[in-house]
């Protein structure tokens, strides 16, 4: 066949061309120190062959056919230019050796998988390779440096993965799950060097193999997904990124951890601990990834291995139906103590990881919106069809009945096997109240209760209606014994009516309002007397 272009560019040459290159079948050689600039597209067609030892600066597609070839030595480079997206479709096989990202503001999208020899650079911000179903390999001695840019990395937004071969100590991927995403993530080989893989999912899913139920709560919009070419033998520390957008609205960086997927829960890898963050990038490291076959790992706080509740319930003495919300005169009368009450009280036992919860000041009780601020401690437990409590934890209660755990989010419960369970809450002078239904519980998923919607919403409906078509549960049990009875009245309120209040010991203080008297008895532990609580039925 009769070629149609010959060219070579020896060092120190540099050429442009205005518009699109299409070779026919012709060759072009640049050599070492030389460089090619097209202005549009480089086609690489039938026959034709591109030996690049030098420069090749393309602002367009780079597409080289199956017939032909293109091929770069190990003095060569690769660079993306310009302010038009491109393309890059290159026969399986291609070797490339250096590829810079130069582009302004710009992506490059791959129609085929990319094997790099060199180093991959990101010199310009905001530059993205775009793999969707294919994949970008890098050889055992390739670099990948994006630090001194901004919002430039390879996304990976599809099926394909980066793959760094041979990994043996510390490799950093530049990632992201969308263009303006960048979860980066460093992995550093203790054990056995192997070809490890990673992609980045936009979301946390509590089932990450079918990329189902995302996580809501306490965690980072992102999954990591990294892989292994043998299986066995890799020891690696995680340290994984993202940007603040990518946090959930109660997710806590200072009190971070990466979690590994085993196939049916989370576990952390190391304990909690602070994350860092620089440039508008936090990273957390945590070592112990321990490859076996596929594995997932993510990027959260403690609620990431927790099953989450949204509870909503009333406790009738504080309650004040003028307003639909319960009065806070203990936090306003600066008597809610800052640790968590039940633990030293013998009518309560925490079981599992509860007790000892705590906040850091009296200020978090204060809310910025007036129905939020805190009523009291309550007590919640996790029982399973037996009525065995395998959980508890010390919960806080709003003016406008939200449960929430310390830091206003849901109230997080950890170490509990996905299921069915029953919802109790109590109080220290209130009756408690059970769920009449099961509650189902996943780990990083939100389980929603209503006690207040319906007098059916407790168990045996044994709670009071504080306003009509609200419900909460029943004042006066002021010897949390579950029964509001004559010790309640001839052992509690007789001896602290009158008395200055003491949190810890002026339980029949019924409507909460930092005072025992007359009202204390007459409008809830005489009311109320001979109720029980069916919460051990």
């Amino acid at each position: 066949m009769k070629k149609l272009l010959t060219l070579i560019l020896f060092s120190g040459m540099a050429v442009g061309a205005s518009a699109q290159l299409v070779n026919q079948g012709g060759s072009i050689v640049i050599e070492q120190g030389a460089t090619l600039v097209v202005e549009s597209d480089i086609t690489n067609n039938g026959t034709g062959t591109i030996n690049n030892s030098g420069t090749i600066e393309v602002k367009g597609n780079l597409t080289s056919v199956a017939t032909a070839t293109f091929t770069s030595s190990s003095a060569s480079k690769l660079k993306f230019t310009g302010d038009s997206p491109s393309a890059v479709d290159l026969k399986a096989g291609t070797m490339l050796n250096d590829v810079e990202m130069a582009k302004t503001a710009e992506d490059v999208t791959l129609a085929s998988d990319l094997d790099i020899n060199g180093d991959l650079t990101f010199t310009e911000d905001d530059n993205q390779i775009i793999l969707g179903a294919n994949s970008i390999a890098l050889s055992p001695t390739s670099a990948a440096d994006n630090s001194l840019v901004t919002n430039s990395f390879i996304v990976t937004n599809g099926a394909g993965v980066v793959t760094k071969e041979g990994l043996s100590t510390a490799f950093e991927f530049p990632v992201g799950a969308a263009t303006d995403s960048q979860n980066d993530i460093t992995l550093t080989e203790a054990g056995t060097a192997d070809d490890i893989s990673v992609r980045v999912l936009a979301n946390a899913y509590d089932a990450p193999a079918t990329q189902t139920d995302v996580m809501t709560e306490d965690v980072v919009n992102a999954t990591w997904e990294i892989t292994e070419a043998t299986t066995g033998g890799s020891d690696l520390t995680a340290a994984p990124s993202w940007i603040a957008a990518d946090e959930t609205a109660t997710f806590d960086n200072t009190d971070a951890a990466v979690y590994q997927f085993n196939g049916t829960d989370y576990t952390a890898l190391a304990a909690t601990g602070a994350a860092t963050t620089a440039s508008g990038i936090t990273t957390v490291s945590n070592p112990g990834l321990v490859l076996d076959g596929t594995d997932y790992v993510i990027a959260g706080d403690g609620g990431l291995s927790a099953a989450l509740l949204a509870i909503k319930m009333f406790l009738q003495g504080p309650y004040v139906a003028a307003n639909s919300l319960m009065s806070d005169d203990l936090r306003t009368g600066s008597h809610l103590p800052t640790a968590e009450p039940y633990g030293a009280m013998s009518t309560f036992t925490h079981v599992g990881d509860g007790g000892a919860e705590a906040v850091s000041s009296s200020s978090d009780f204060d809310f910025a919106t007036d129905g939020d601020d805190v009523v009291d401690w309550v007590f919640v437990e996790i029982r399973d069809n037996s009525n065995t409590t395998i959980s508890t934890r010390s919960a806080l209660l709003q003016r406008d009945g939200d449960v929430v755990d310390l830091d206003g989010g849901n109230v997080k419960f950890s170490a509990i096997p996905n299921g069915d369970y029953d919802i109790v809450v109590r109080h220290r002078h209130h009756l408690g109240i059970k769920s009449a239904n099961n509650v189902t519980l996943s780990k990083g998923a939100v389980a929603t209760y209503d006690f207040t919607t319906a007098a059916g919403q407790a168990q045996g409906a044994d709670v009071s209606e504080v306003e009509s078509g609200v419900f909460g549960a029943y004042s006066g049990d002021a010897n949390s014994d579950g029964q509001v009875n004559a010790s309640d009245i001839e052992v509690i309120w007789k001896p602290q009516n009158g008395q200055p209040f003491i949190y810890t010991t002026s339980t029949a203080d019924s409507n909460m309002d930092g005072t025992t008297n007359a009202s204390d008895f007459e409008l809830h532990i005489k009311v109320n007397n001979s109720k029980t609580s069916q919460i051990d039925n």
